[in-house]
């Protein structure tokens, strides 16, 4: 399981004592969780934080947190940006332990060129991110989906994204994430004309005849801090 290492300096509450904490380059954290007697309030020098949260992982890291040399996991569960600076201001931490079912959200990436663009098609996200549960040391970086084989019509619905072992979808509604329409003004004959084209025409391109199209990281990210 990989995890990043921090130190937590305890503080005393009060918004005299926070402020005394963003002055000094460090970021108020209130950890808490059901493996905790009670709520811990701290503090994390700014830049090792924010580079915890740049990893592969990005939010979803496991933090060893060192309080007071007892060591504790812990995962972001909400950060605090302030509205101009667009810089992190507070964090909210959850103790977790590494037997235990979390409910995170992870991104979603597309890859591949679908047989419904070649057709003339289009493809669209519509979620960029869903809900999982699994246990800490299994929590994905991001759930990729190969849509190389979709012809327009088709539907990628939550359940069927391609989850890692020990990793489960969670959700109210299966929602598609991804879809493969029709293009702009063209009849279902020539959908069906379109689609039988790229069918032959995929068997007989080469592999490098329709390179990969990566989707536009997501420019919102709540614990993104400026460089």
């Amino acid at each position: 399981m990989k995890t990043v290492k921090l130190t937590v300096e305890k503080r005393e509450q009060g918004k005299k004592n926070v402020k005394a904490v963003r002055a000094n380059n460090f970021v108020p954290v209130e950890i808490y969780g059901k493996s905790l007697k009670s709520n811990i309030s701290g503090s994390i020098e700014r830049k090792a934080f924010v580079k915890a949260l740049h990893t592969s992982q990005g939010r979803n890291i496991i933090l060893d947190l060192d309080v007071e040399g007892k060591s504790i996991l812990a995962v972001a569960h909400q950060l605090q940006i302030h509205p101009v600076k667009t810089n992190i201001i507070h964090a909210d931490l959850i103790a977790v332990q590494e037997d235990e079912e979390l409910i995170v959200t992870v991104p979603v990436r597309r890859t591949g060129r679908s047989q419904g663009e070649i057709a003339g098609g289009s493809v669209f996200q519509v979620l960029k991110e869903v809900k999982v549960s699994c246990k800490p040391a299994h929590i994905p970086a991001e759930i990729v989906v190969d849509v190389t084989e979709n012809v327009i019509g088709d539907r990628i619905k939550i359940s069927a994204l391609p989850y890692p072992e020990g990793v489960k979808p969670v959700f109210h509604q299966d929602s598609p994430v991804i879809v493969v329409n029709k293009g702009r003004g063209q009849s279902l004959a020539e959908d069906e004309e379109a689609a039988e084209a790229a069918a032959a025409a995929g068997t007989a391109a080469p592999a490098d005849a329709a390179p990969a199209e990566a989707e536009k990281e997501k420019g919102k990210e709540k614990g993104k801090e400026k460089a």
